[in-house]
């Protein structure tokens, strides 16, 4: 049966619902466990990239929220399951500490992976700010960390090293490979 331009009409119809739908989804902030896979089906079932703009993404265990993400812009590629992030903020809503501010990233929607990149800075445990090229969130683990230059200070003083380690859900920063050391007085 041919084509019709009452069914392509339809078709755009339902593509512009899903695109809604899945806006909705992103900036309303719903990501508990049921939400996160219902959102996962309904990104990849459109047929091209999705532009929001002010997109904020809940990060959750069960009825557990875990971190914020707001980012100014976002495009969401289906196909990949990866959303492109500029201007982004992720913070944390469970009581352990930390923070991760960037120029851009990327966001697995499926997992609530992310990687921060460009002008990476942020917070940490107890009072660690940090700086870095880039910083990854593996949301299973709970764990952010970099293998890149990182720049730390606390109370103690400014710490250099090949890149840390912070275990969120133990609030445990780990500094890795040729630490250095500038104490405060």
């Amino acid at each position: 049966m041919a084509d019709c331009p009452f069914r392509d009409r339809l078709r755009r119809a339902t593509a512009a619902c899903r695109y809604v739908l899945l806006a909705l989804i992103c900036t309303a902030g719903f990501a508990h466990a049921d939400e996160v896979s219902e959102t996962a089906a309904v990104f990849r079932s459109l047929d091209s990239e999705l532009r929001v703009t002010g997109m904020t993404f809940v990060g959750s265990r069960g009825e557990t929220s875990e971190f914020v993400l707001r980012a100014e812009r976002a495009v969401f590629f289906p196909e990949t399951n990866i959303a492109e992030l500029e201007d982004v903020e992720v913070v944390s809503e469970d009581g352990r500490e930390f923070e991760v501010r960037c120029d851009r990233g990327e966001l697995d929607v499926e997992t609530g992976n992310f990687l921060a990149e460009g002008n990476v800075r942020g917070k940490a445990g107890a009072g660690q700010f940090y700086r870095a090229p880039w910083v990854r969130y593996e949301h299973e683990q709970s764990l952010l960390y970099t293998d890149a230059p990182v720049t730390m200070h606390d109370d103690t003083g400014r710490f250099h090293g090949d890149g840390f380690q912070y275990f969120v859900k133990q609030g445990r920063f780990r500094l890795l490979g040729n630490v250095s050391l500038e104490q405060m007085e």
